[in-house]
């Protein structure tokens, strides 16, 4: 049986994970933004050893453009998508 809440209007979500949701106090945007932190730090991290070796090639800057540059995009672009969900968090 699904329950039905004006909260929570979702009928796929069965009543189990609605009372692990909402027992222990964790939302959809705490988990969105551990996951999103989770990945900033992994990717800061693999660009902080990947970068150096991928410059230090023998063909250098010239083949590894692309790389560094989609590193870098996409990092910043998580840096946007960590600070949005800790808007709403850390009110």
């Amino acid at each position: 049986m699904l329950v039905q809440s004006e909260y929570y209007p979702m009928r796929m979500i069965g009543w189990y994970k609605q009372l692990i949701f909402y027992t222990q106090g964790i939302r959809i945007t705490t988990i969105v933004f551990q996951l999103a932190l989770f990945a900033l730090i992994t990717i800061s991290f693999l660009l902080i050893v990947s970068v150096p070796v991928a410059l230090a090639s023998p063909d250098g800057w010239s083949s590894n453009k692309n790389f560094v540059f989609s590193g870098a995009s996409l990092w910043i672009g998580l840096v946007f998508l960590v600070g949005i969900p800790n808007s709403f968090i850390s009110q």
